[in-house]
Order: C-alpha cells, then structure tokens, then sequence
C-alpha cells in the first residue's frame, strides 16, 4: 500500500503541470546541441575537456593493462604473473634511452625461481 501511494505520486500536477518542477528543472544552457551552437565560447571548453576525458581514459586503461602494479592473474606465485615483465619496458616514456630487450641479462639479476 506504501508502494502504490509513492508511486501515485509522481502524476502530481506539480511535477507536470504549469510551473511544476519538472519544466523548471529543464537543460542547462550551453548543455544541448541548439545553445552550444549560439554560445561560441562554451565550444572550445567542451573540446578541451573531451579530449581531456579521453586521454585520462586511455591512460587508466593502459596502466591497467600494462603495468606491473595490477594483476589480472589469481596465480599464488608473484613470480610467474612478474616473469612477464622480464626484459621488457613497461614505462610510456623511455628518457634514458635503455635498451630493455636485455636488461636484465646485462644487470646480473637472480633468479629466484630455483
């Protein structure tokens, strides 16, 4: 019975009808295509923070997928879902100009799986 009555209420004239709340809560302007076209101002500042929003997107999916700090694998062992990094370069940018394909040969490094 609760249920019914809440709802019932959402057919109340002051939701629909003249002056209610939801012809006052309408779009804000600068947010449709039509007030986006006259407002020439708000056209770079969508454009910018698109490409922002993208980038930010493709940069959390990338270190998701290829950093060494998410593992997608439910392995026991930490090194065997880590011997996949191994000689290669996991970095966006490689500043120094390392040459990953043998690096760790060239480092020395144990290996800890014997």
């Amino acid at each position: 019975m609760f249920l019914s009555k809440f709802l019932a209420a959402a057919d109340h004239p002051y939701l629909m009808g003249t002056g209610g709340r939801k012809m006052n809560n309408s779009p804000m302007q600068g947010l449709t295509v039509k007030s986006l076209k006259h407002h020439m101002a708000l056209q770079p500042l969508f454009i910018i923070m698109g490409c922002g929003v993208i980038f930010v997107t493709a940069y959390v999916g990338r270190l998701a997928r290829k950093s060494t700090d998410v593992n997608w694998s439910k392995k026991k062992d930490p090194v065997d879902p880590m011997s996949v990094y191994e000689n290669k370069q996991f970095k966006m940018f490689n500043v120094g100009g390392v040459d990953h394909s043998n690096l760790s040969t060239i480092r020395n490094e144990p290996n800890y799986k014997e």
